[in-house]
């Protein structure tokens, strides 16, 4: 097997690439959540200052047998990187696999990087930390070692209104001093500021067991380049956040309607700042958000991922009417 960079913005290339992606993604996985190639090509192709992302195919007879990525933090968890390898169906248990993942490991060396992170997906069925499968095996066997378990959930919509009527209005009398607001697509000036110092906390505020993660460095600037990938993405945002006495943003949850991926729509972060906890302000911007955005999300199947400890958001999605359908555990590696 050749291992060559992709040139994402060669849309033949970039098509070769995404369709080994997607085969190795849906393979035996009715529930997967492959990003379209529209929306990887977007963040390919950006030149950013705050990340950097690397793509290879790898070929044999001139056919895409195994691709990869390789996504590099550049203001924040810059010992990371974080790896990704998919073997085509049709060509699996002939070293595709390995190889590609060795390369990206040089990759990741030839940057200064010094921990590895990767996901694992795995049956719901299966042990939280997904031992005895393929895909964990494989991982395990190449010096990954288990960090988080998380569980995907899914909701077909539309949900029922009636019920998240009724959350919104169980949780009210908690957070009587906090007031809502929403918006579609970008942030609204006023609020740009608050809201990149919440988000760029929900990486370390969630969950991250074993996983070491330092939080994210967000500013306007970033979430504007951010903003300007995602609508090139062909990506629709809907908000709700809670905002404290002063104006500030207390409390988010977005919802993401993708237009490349019809049938899906994906809850993104749900977050309150440590001092607005136990207001219920994550059950009432996440409800609050679902109930606005929904007549604009069609028929479709929400997916929303959460870390399995993460007891608080585990309930808030099962009141909700959530089920579970599938694990996706993080691992982790040092070089």
């Amino acid at each position: 097997m050749v291992i060559e960079p992709l040139d994402a913005g060669d849309d033949e290339a970039m098509k070769a690439w995404h369709d080994t992606f997607l085969a190795s993604h849906r393979r035996g996985r009715p529930y997967a959540t492959p990003l379209m190639r529209q929306e990887l090509q977007a963040r390919f192709t950006a030149d950013l200052e705050t990340e950097r992302h690397l793509a290879y195919t790898g070929v044999v007879d001139g056919s895409p047998v195994a691709v990869g990525m390789c996504y590099l933090p550049m203001r924040d968890n810059l010992e990371q990187a974080f790896v990704e390898v998919h073997t085509h169906p049709d060509s699996r248990g002939r070293g595709h696999g390995t190889a590609m993942l060795d390369h990206l490991e040089q990759v990741a060396r030839d940057h200064g990087r010094t921990v590895l992170v990767g996901e694992v997906s795995y049956p719901y069925e299966s042990p939280a930390d997904g031992a005895g499968t393929p895909s964990v095996d494989f991982a395990m066997g190449r010096g990954y070692t288990f960090g988080l378990a998380n569980v995907q959930r899914v909701l077909e919509l539309p949900a029922d209104e009636g019920l998240l009527r009724d959350l919104v209005s169980a949780a009210e009398p908690h957070h009587g001093e906090y007031t809502f607001r929403q918006f579609t697509g970008a942030v609204p000036g006023d609020l740009v500021d608050s809201f990149a110092a919440i988000i760029g906390t929900l990486l370390t505020e969630a969950p991250t067991g074993e996983i070491e993660h330092e939080p994210e460095v967000f500013d306007v600037a970033r979430i504007r380049a951010d903003e300007k990938v995602f609508a090139a993405s062909g990506r629709t945002k809907f908000t709700t956040v809670a905002l404290d006495a002063e104006g500030e943003v207390a409390a988010y949850s977005e919802l993401v309607l993708p237009k490349y991926d019809p049938g899906r729509v994906y809850q993104w972060g749900t977050l309150a700042r440590p001092q607005d906890r136990g207001h219920r302000l994550g059950l009432a911007t996440k409800a609050r958000n679902l109930l606005w955005a929904q007549p604009h999300l069609g028929s479709a199947t929400l997916v929303t991922f959460n870390a399995e400890v993460n007891s608080h958001m585990v309930g808030v999605n099962e009141l909700m009417g959530f089920r579970p359908v599938e694990r996706v555990g993080e691992f982790q590696k040092r070089l």
